[in-house]
């Protein structure tokens, strides 16, 4: 039997028998399993609900108490910035609530400065306390109020205006507009990695899947979506980079259109592919994918036409192309990922 409400879904059916334990009262057993995944315990309360098929729903989030993940490392003064950044981030997207930093001695200030860039690189994240040799820093997001869907769609405007104002900044050589999009890259990479804890907090923590209304293979989904908006987000920035690259140069007004239609239609087929995922269109999905296969053939065309040309454009307006090539090529991918949860969902 397999009964769905919403985005959940519940595959395994056990029978139990009722048991009379008073004179109008009834009791019936819960399953072990979903009791430990819940994190209650005896005397905790459970909510009861009774939907319009009648069936009952069990709602552990009053009782539940997900215990805190905290984790402690340990640095030198010789550590590296770069190396320690990339392990800090590795701990927040594998879901800790709380991450403590020690040194045998004191923190050296190049450690507490990648410390702190860490906590504002990332959503939710505050350093919450601080001594000469320990750095705590401590999530503080509400999670269950930050829904995978709102994230994929906030994530989607940004690579939409980052695409846009990149291919604002070709058209009229502009230098500001360029570097503004590529500071906005980290943004991107902040809600990415977002995604990537909630993902794992609903696969090890059953209660807060429950809380967000979403299931693990639901949120899988959209963790590959989001991945694929980061990488759109990075092309975004080398087409800005290019930018920068061609410092005013003049560039044939014929090739310049051209790339700029180009772009318009990477820009289109972006927007489709989320809205299928999003909408769960599957046929939306399909139109993107067959199309994505013009795109590849466009661009490979519109990079032979470059090629007969001489300059020092050449180069990075190639490098355009092959960053709009991949924007649509990552926007097919999200498009696939569409239909597989529409699939998995039906």
């Amino acid at each position: 039997m397999v009964y769905s409400r919403g985005t959940a879904r519940w595959k395994k059916m056990e029978t139990r028998k009722l048991q009379k334990t008073g004179g109008s009262t009834y009791a019936l057993s819960l399953p072990k399993q979903w009791v430990l995944s819940s994190n209650l315990k005896e005397g905790d309360p459970v909510s009861i609900m009774i939907d319009d098929h009648g069936f009952l729903i069990l709602d552990p989030s009053l009782g539940a108490r997900r215990p805190v993940q905290r984790v402690e490392i340990q640095v030198d003064e010789h550590e590296d910035p770069v190396h320690l950044l990339r392990r800090l981030i590795g701990l927040y997207v594998s879901g800790h609530d709380e991450i403590v930093v020690h040194s045998k001695g004191r923190i050296a200030p190049e450690t507490r400065k990648t410390i702190r860039d860490f906590a504002r690189k990332v959503i939710g994240s505050e350093i919450v306390e601080e001594s000469a040799n320990t750095v705590s820093v401590q999530d503080v997001a509400d999670h269950a109020n930050l829904e995978m869907r709102k994230i994929i769609r906030r994530m989607h405007l940004m690579c939409r205006s980052m695409l846009a104002d990149a291919m604002d900044a070709l058209i009229r050589g502009d230098a500001d507009l360029a570097s503004d999009v590529v500071a906005r890259d980290d943004e991107v990479d902040r809600l990415y990695w977002f995604t990537a804890k909630q993902s794992g907090m609903i696969l090890r923590d059953a209660s807060v899947a429950r809380k967000m209304g979403v299931g693990v293979p639901e949120s899988a989904f959209y963790l590959a979506a989001s991945k694929a908006l980061e990488r759109i987000a990075d092309h975004a920035a080398r087409i800005a980079h290019s930018v920068l690259t061609l410092k005013g140069e003049r560039i044939p007004e014929k090739l310049i259109k051209e790339v700029q239609t180009y772009g318009s239609k990477v820009a289109s087929v972006l927007d489709s592919s989320v809205e299928s995922l999003l909408r769960g269109d599957i046929e939306l999905a399909n139109r993107v994918a067959d199309e994505q296969e013009k795109l590849r053939e466009g661009g490979g065309k519109l990079i032979d036409q470059m090629m007969e040309h001489r300059g020092k454009v050449i180069v990075p307006l190639t490098l355009i192309v092959e960053s709009l090539e991949r924007t649509g090529m990552y926007s097919a991918d999200i498009a696939e990922t569409a239909i597989n949860l529409g699939v998995a969902s039906h």
